[in-house]
This record gives structure tokens, sequence and C-alpha cells, in this order.
């Protein structure tokens, strides 16, 4: 199956201004300001609660809906987000972190036309806005407009050098194009900006194995599961270089862990499958391959024409 990637969408809050102000806009201030730092603690739940007294105090803070439809959307409240960045926008019409927010909960939910539709509304009110542009690439990189997708990089990282995040994203587009030096250079200056950034480990790593570098990609992958041992992708596409190698117990024991992380994981129950033939498992393979399609049916085709090159390999090198 294919290598994943997780692409960094970024969410902008509301700063609570200092300004002339009634006393119930002031005291909406205070709790704005409250909520943000609860926030940048990762306290979402205390930052919702404080958003929720600033509302109280004046309805009317577009600032405060938006702050809170980003808390849900940390959340995955993902209708609770919709709604509160859809009041924000219907109380001031040029807020721009509503429209770079809402973008981003419309991609999660599917609407890609409305989420480019938001990102570029954000940055015809705010063109130097480096966010907007770099979200705005992550959904066209899901819409395979990879020309677009890298623009969008482009122009995000010439407004902000310093987004370690926009590189990682420019580094799965390049990759994707099939400029696998060009996506090493990238995740290796997204890792010089973030050195904890465990996806961007992640993805120079499958862009070193593509380079035929299986070395340097099984050290990033060991390094992005040292800095995020839930990432059930780190351990997908490590299992894939267990499984180029011939190395198939060490295979099955990273899709083992990446079910674990994520029971839902369709590709990993299809690739667990896989190299379950190659051990003569049929019965567990079997097992694997109807969980896989029960998760993502659309896999159907692709699964048989996988089984048949696999069965094939087999019976290529003889009996066990």
């Amino acid at each position: 199956m294919n290598y994943y990637f997780r692409l960094m969408m970024i969410l902008l809050l509301t700063a609570a201004v200092a300004q002339a102000q009634t006393s119930r806009a002031a005291t909406a201030a205070s709790y704005l300001e409250r909520g943000n730092a609860w926030f940048a603690k990762g306290e979402l739940d205390r930052a919702i609660a404080d958003f929720d007294l600033a509302l109280a105090a004046d309805p009317g803070s577009a600032g405060a809906w938006c702050n809170r439809g980003a808390a849900r959307s940390h959340k995955r409240d993902l209708d609770g987000a919709l709604a509160d960045f859809n009041r924000a926008l219907g109380l001031d019409q040029r807020h721009v972190q509503a429209w770079v927010n809402r973008g981003g909960i419309r991609h999660s939910k599917g609407d890609m036309d409305g989420a480019i539709s938001d990102y570029t509304r954000a940055i015809e009110l705010n063109p130097r806005l480096a966010e907007a542009w770099n979200n705005r690439g992550i959904v066209r990189v899901d819409k395979q407009d990879m020309v677009g997708a890298l623009a969008d990089f482009d122009r995000a990282i010439k407004l902000d050098s310093k987004l370690a995040g926009t590189y990682n994203n420019r580094g799965a587009a390049r990759y994707l194009t099939g400029d696998f030096d060009g996506a090493v250079d990238d995740n290796t200056r997204a890792i010089k900006l973030k050195p904890d950034f465990a996806a961007a480990y992640g993805h120079r790593g499958v862009a070193r194995h593509a380079k035929g570098d299986a070395a340097g990609a099984m050290a990033d992958y060991n390094r992005a599961i040292e800095l995020d041992p839930a990432s059930a992708v780190a351990y997908l596409n490590r299992a894939l270089v267990w499984r180029k190698r011939g190395d198939w117990a060490r295979a099955i024991a990273d899709y083992d862990q990446a079910i674990a992380l994520n029971p839902r994981f369709a590709d990993a129950y299809c690739n667990r499958g896989l190299a379950q033939l190659q051990q003569g498992e049929e019965a567990a393979a079997e097992r694997d391959f109807a969980r896989c399609l029960e998760l993502d049916p659309e896999l159907r085709a692709n699964l048989a024409r996988l089984i048949k090159e696999s069965k094939q390999q087999s019976a290529a090198r003889g009996p066990r």
C-alpha cells in the first residue's frame, strides 16, 4: 500500500485587545485573554470555560466565538467548532482568523471546495498571512493539485521562513511529485527549525527510503517513534521498510502496534495480512483482509492485486 503523511494545519486565535470599551466588553476581554493562556498550555476544557464566560459577558465578541471554536476543533468537536466560526463570521465578515479556522473545519469534514473558498477569502483580507497560504496548500494536496499546493507552500515560506510545519508540508508535496531530493531538503529544514518534530522525521524517512537509503529511513522512523510513540502512521511506514527487507516478523510486529494504536487503520490490516501470507499464515491473513475491507471497501480492487502479487512472490520462492 502507500506511505502515509500528516500535513500540519494551523489554527489561529484572536488576541484580547486593550482599547476603550464598555465594562462588559472589558470583562469579556479579560476572560478571552485567560482562555487564550489556557489554550496555549493545552488546557482545552479550561479555555472553553473562559471563552464561555467571555461570551456570557459579551455575546457580540467575534473573537470569543472564534477562539472557542478553535478549542472545540482541538477536541475534535467539529460541529461545535463550525457553529462557533459561523457565529464569529456572522458578527464580523472581516474576521480573518475565523475564515482560516472555518476552512480547517470544512477540510476536516470533507468539504474541500468550501475550505479553499474560506482560505482564499482570508488571503484576500490579509495577503501576508502565511498560515492561510499553508492551509490552502494542504487542501490542494488532498485535491491532488500539486502545482497549486507547491505554489501556496512557496508563498507561505516566503512570508514566514520559520514555519517548520510548512517546510514539512512542502516536503510531502515534493515527495508526491517525485522530487525526493527536494522532499529530504524540506524535511531536514523543518527538523532544524523544530528538532522534536516527529512528523518531519517520518516524512524524511519516506523520502529517504524512496531514494534507496533504507538505513537513513529506518533511523528517521525510529526517531519519529521515539518522539511520538502514539503515531500509528510511523509504525506503518517503518513496517514497509522491514517488509522490503524481507523481515516479515518485524514488519508484523510494527503492523500489530499500528493497529493497537488505531484499530480502524484499514491499510494496517491489509499490510499485516500481506505479511502473514508471506509467513504462510493464510487464516490470519484472511481475517485481516476481511477487516480491511470492512473498514474501507474501496480498497477491494487494490487489495486483490496485492494478494495476487504476494502469492506469486511466495510461489517464486518455493516451499518454506
